[in-house]
């Protein structure tokens, strides 16, 4: 495989929870564990309360419809009203105080980068100060999140809205993301997607053949 850049330009997008971090519920069952809420149970009763046209009050935060502060009491409606008890404020830091950036895919991006490919990032955002800004500036010539976009996963405007801010055609841009419906809509739209399931090899030797780059993760 050759070490120069395709012939084609092409680019390479990323999710961020679960993709660039280690995965998204090990920091909500912390969470839970830290107030006595059963694991997975703030997830379930968030899951079920968005399954509405729009995505409910996932979908809301999502596209920075809601602010934290209206999030936090929500959420905190919604704990109580099943029984559990839960802390004033703060519900939205502390589902992702655990999570961090982490993982392999972080030097690929720097790989990709150094031959002259453009970078992205494509997030579903649960509010949008929990990114760590200045290592994403360092590493993606794009950032797409879906709260100061008004858009998210897996609506296709996103998709094409992301490879307009980068330049090139979905057929050109390959994506990753850890949820296997992002993925199919990605493909649908006509990007090179691939579900990130925690095998970072595989998913590195699936973007390299797209890239035409001889790219590996550290260590590995």
């Amino acid at each position: 495989m050759s070490t120069s850049p395709p012939a084609e330009p092409r680019a390479l997008f990323l999710d961020y929870g679960g993709v660039l971090t280690g995965p998204v519920r090990d920091s909500f069952v912390a969470f839970e564990q830290a107030t006595g809420i059963p694991p997975g149970r703030s997830f379930e009763l968030l899951v079920e309360a968005s399954r509405i046209p729009g995505g409910g009050l996932i979908g809301a935060l999502e596209r920075g419809e809601v602010t934290a502060a209206e999030f936090d009491a929500e959420l905190a409606e919604l704990l109580s009203s099943n029984g559990y008890q839960v802390p004033d404020g703060g519900l939205l830091d502390g589902l992702f105080a655990a999570m961090r950036p982490a993982g392999g895919l972080w030097d690929v991006v720097k790989q990709v980068r150094a031959h002259g490919l453009p970078t992205g990032l494509l997030s579903n955002s649960w509010g949008t100060t929990t990114y760590p800004r200045e290592a994403l500036e360092q590493h993606f010539d794009v950032l797409v999140i879906s709260g100061e976009v008004g858009l998210r996963k897996p609506d296709p405007a996103i998709y094409r809205f992301a490879c307009e801010r980068i330049g090139l055609p979905p057929q050109r841009c390959a994506f990753v993301d850890d949820l296997v419906r992002n993925v199919e809509v990605a493909r649908e739209v006509g990007m090179f997607a691939v579900v990130h399931e925690g095998d970072e090899e595989a998913v590195v030797a699936a973007i390299s053949g797209f890239l035409e780059l001889d790219l590996s993760v550290p260590g590995a």
